[in-house]
């Protein structure tokens, strides 16, 4: 009944004239060639056609690091005022599956503006649109997935897709929603980009702090280009800036408090309390994350935090894997990710986090690779899978080249692969099975804790009491132990 209602609800648009253009209109390309835009929602993805007021062009000027940061940046991005229209090829018909309607200031339309950093210096620009009224801009069909903020990403290689699909099979508090289109703007074809939901409040569907109390923030490297953050204590190169509260509306003592916050927990980072100040799992998740995709970023790729309100229960949280454009580099080593806060953490006398770090990687261990290599091919056989491969020429049309999608897929189930193999040899290291004292090594004192911890009725003090991997510790466990000591001697 929605497919059929979204079908006639398109058929109706297009016969009231709601459309942006024609489909018989001739999309150009970057030289003398052109294309119907018939033919482009042929090739399957969904095209999002923006028309800017008076055409105007998006901008931006580029920015380097003053002395002692670091990156290059860009500012002054305009927000260019327009109307968006996606295009989409439904029971054989192309129907506009979405309008924004012309520009009024909170009432339709839209605005459109350059994003990123480094990403931003080529010929090909990163885009945050910004609705003026809700809407889901990737047709889930719900409700709560509205929101005013979408994001167009360059994914040519399609390794966001590929981490977001790590994101999921670690099961991080958040995975963006996402999905491939082709773009227009201004009568001129820009491209393949990932649609992607921002990083952002919204209980509903993204990230949920508390409206009044709650805070999202950022460990930034590029923190010199922004006019309001907090100081790092340890890491001056990497300062934090505000998401939620945005800076135009953020409040003095509340700047005060986060500063308070961050300053607590990289101190609790070399202490042994650090577990009454972050949420363990999901640092460890993250940084699992990032070790699984194998990062090669100086920044440790963007360290999203949230805070759900101000009261001291509340710890900082890392809900969210983002940046992925330097993932796939480190084969037989950890990923950059383990300077700064994490190196504390794993060389920190409290082992909570690494015994989590260990638990998470053996909870998802013996399934992660047919997990991995049973998503990816399911994407590349899927209707959207099949879309992006028809739209490559276009792609190299406009750009000069495109990577077969057959040959990325395969490249990626391989890198996670052989990945996982050397992972799980490193991650062993740092505490094998049976090491119940989370000492490094396998001995009688590890027998001598579990049968305590059992007797006692106190429970385990560390996930490495389950020595048989069952998910429970018990009387299995000691036998378990007993068995392995047996075999090492």
């Amino acid at each position: 009944m929605n497919r059929l209602m979204t079908t006639l609800a398109a058929i109706v648009l297009a016969c009231l004239g709601a459309a942006g253009m024609s489909t018989d209109a001739w999309i150009q390309f970057s030289d003398t060639t052109g294309m119907a835009l018939t033919d482009i929602i042929a090739k399957g993805l969904p095209v999002l056609c923006v028309e800017t007021v008076g055409a105007e062009e998006p901008t931006c000027d580029y920015v380097s690091a003053p002395a002692g940061c670091m990156g290059m940046a860009i500012t002054n991005a305009t927000k260019v005022p327009g109307r968006l229209v996606i295009y989409r090829r439904v029971e054989g018909m192309d129907s506009v599956v979405y309008d924004s309607g012309e520009y009024d200031n909170n009432v339709s339309g839209m605005t459109i503006k350059i994003r990123g950093n480094t990403s931003a210096y080529s010929a090909k620009k990163p885009y945050k649109i910004k609705l003026q009224r809700k809407g889901d801009l990737l047709m889930r069909s719900d409700e709560k997935y509205k929101d005013k903020d979408w994001l167009l990403l360059k994914d040519p290689y399609l390794l966001t897709l590929a981490g977001f699909t790590v994101s999921r099979l670690l099961g991080m508090q958040w995975t963006p929603g996402h999905g491939y289109v082709n773009v227009v703007l201004n009568g001129e074809y820009r491209g393949v980009y990932l649609l992607c939901e921002s990083v952002k409040r919204n209980p509903s569907c993204r990230l949920d702090v508390d409206k009044t109390s709650g805070y999202i923030f950022e460990c930034d490297p590029y923190w010199w280009n922004e006019d309001v953050y907090v100081n790092s204590i340890t890491s001056p190169s990497y300062n934090f800036t505000f998401k939620y509260p945005d800076s135009d509306d953020l409040l003095p003592e509340q700047q005060v408090y986060l500063q308070g916050v961050v300053s607590a927990y990289e101190r609790s980072l070399t202490a042994s309390n650090y577990p009454d100040l972050i949420d363990v799992q999901s640092w460890a998740r993250w940084c699992l994350g990032h070790d699984l995709c194998g990062t090669k970023d100086s920044g440790g790729a963007n360290r999203y935090y949230s805070k759900y309100d101000s009261s001291d229960t509340s710890l900082v949280v890392m809900p969210v894997l983002w940046d992925f454009d330097m993932a796939e580099r480190t084969t037989s080593a950890w990923s950059l990710c383990h300077t700064e806060h994490f190196s504390k953490l794993f060389n920190n006398a409290n082992r909570c986090f690494v015994d989590e770090y260990v638990w998470q990687w053996r909870r998802i261990r013996d399934h992660l690779v047919a997990d991995f290599t049973a998503s990816m091919s399911a994407f590349r056989q899927s209707k959207e899978g099949k879309a992006l491969i028809s739209c490559r020429d276009l792609e190299t049309k406009r750009w000069g080249s495109a990577q077969s999608v057959w040959s990325l897929v395969s490249t990626h189930i391989s890198w996670c692969t052989n990945r996982h193999t050397w992972l799980d040899s490193a991650i062993n290291a740092l505490n094998p099975v049976g090491d119940v004292n989370i000492d490094g090594k396998v001995q009688i004192q590890d027998l001598s804790l579990l049968i305590d911890n059992l007797l006692s009725g106190n429970g385990p003090l560390y996930h490495a009491t389950d020595v048989d991997g069952d998910g429970t510790t018990g009387i299995a466990d000691v036998s378990a132990l007993i068995d392995l000591l047996l075999t090492q001697s």
